[in-house]
């Protein structure tokens, strides 16, 4: 029997945007699919919109802007055996979602397969996977265009295994509202014994956070360094944590310097004001970590296996 997607696209003020990615699942070569459209309380006539021209797409609304991790609310509604998260500034490929159903159903132990990005306006600029490094840092590593399948720590979008997301109750950590909300998720993967393969024949054109990028660069880096951060002490064994944490604040003072060196002021400020967080929220953190430690199946060897500090010192690649 073939199986079925529930695709959800989650949605801020983006109604220019809709069209492009909702047509393009239309014209996908895989039909057996759902599409729910996750609003996050939009003011641009964005649900008027899908519900005068897309009858047939299921629009969840929430009553405020949740961020990312506003695609929680359209769980309950997903019928499908996986479920393929997107964002509302990109555009799909026609075989992108048969070439994701095929290979997340190639291995019981693979939980999400991820697409290959490439840059919707540049299509030259193409993503050969991510990276994280053991001082939480991480990006997007850039392609070659002779990829092929690996295992990779995680992406923003993708085709995942809806049993997996029972298991925890959501996809993305609801506490995240953005930034760094796929990196938790490509680690509580790893953390249950199970991986993420990159699959590049199944292609994605993204305009890069053009939703987000309206927000200001100190509230960005905060959230960034925060989530990133509280991730860390959520998967990381004990001992592990103990032992990376002095490279953690290394490369935190470090891009501190840097910002400073730079006369980006706020940033600078941004992940200072980060570092007291976290000190003044150690219970809630700890709170946060014993829930996602009960699904732990994997050893911090098996987690790690994807961290790499090969790309920490290269400039950020964007798709």
């Amino acid at each position: 029997m073939k199986s079925f997607v529930s695709i959800i696209v989650v949605n801020y003020n983006g109604k220019h945007l809709l069209k492009t990615i909702l047509n393009s699942i239309l014209k996908s070569n895989f039909n057996n699919y759902e599409i729910l459209v996750v609003d996050n309380a939009s003011k641009d006539g964005s649900t008027e919109f899908v519900r005068k021209n897309y009858k047939n797409v299921k629009l969840v609304e929430n009553r405020k802007n949740l961020g990312y991790s506003g695609i929680n609310s359209a769980l309950k509604f997903c019928k499908g055996q996986h479920i393929l998260f997107l964002n509302n500034d990109m555009e799909i490929d026609k075989n992108c979602i048969s070439e994701l159903v095929k290979t997340i159903e190639s291995d019981k132990n693979i939980a999400m397969a991820a697409p290959k990005l490439i840059n919707f306006y540049n299509k030259s600029l193409k993503s050969g996977g991510t990276w994280i490094s053991r001082a939480f840092y991480n990006g997007h590593i850039k392609g070659t265009g002779k990829e092929s399948a690996k295992e990779i720590p995680y992406l923003g979008v993708g085709l995942i295994k809806n049993n997996f997301v029972d298991k925890f109750g959501y996809l993305f950590d609801p506490d995240y509202f953005i930034y760094a909300e796929d990196v938790d998720l490509g680690l509580r993967i790893r953390l249950n014994g199970k991986k993420i393969v990159f699959q590049p024949n199944a292609m994605m054109y993204h305009m890069h956070s053009v939703t987000t990028q309206k927000s200001g660069k100190s509230f960005s880096t905060f959230l960034m360094e925060r989530n990133l951060l509280t991730t860390a002490f959520k998967i990381l064994s004990i001992q592990n944590i103990v032992l990376f944490l002095p490279y953690i604040i290394f490369a935190r003072f470090l891009a501190i310097f840097k910002d400073i060196l730079s006369l980006e002021f706020g940033t600078a400020l941004s992940r200072t004001k980060v570092i007291f967080w976290i000190l003044l929220n150690i219970n809630f953190i700890a709170a946060k970590r014993s829930q996602v430690q009960k699904f732990r199946t994997a050893d911090d060897k098996y987690i790690l296996r994807v961290f790499s500090e090969q790309y920490l010192i290269k400039p950020k690649f964007n798709v």
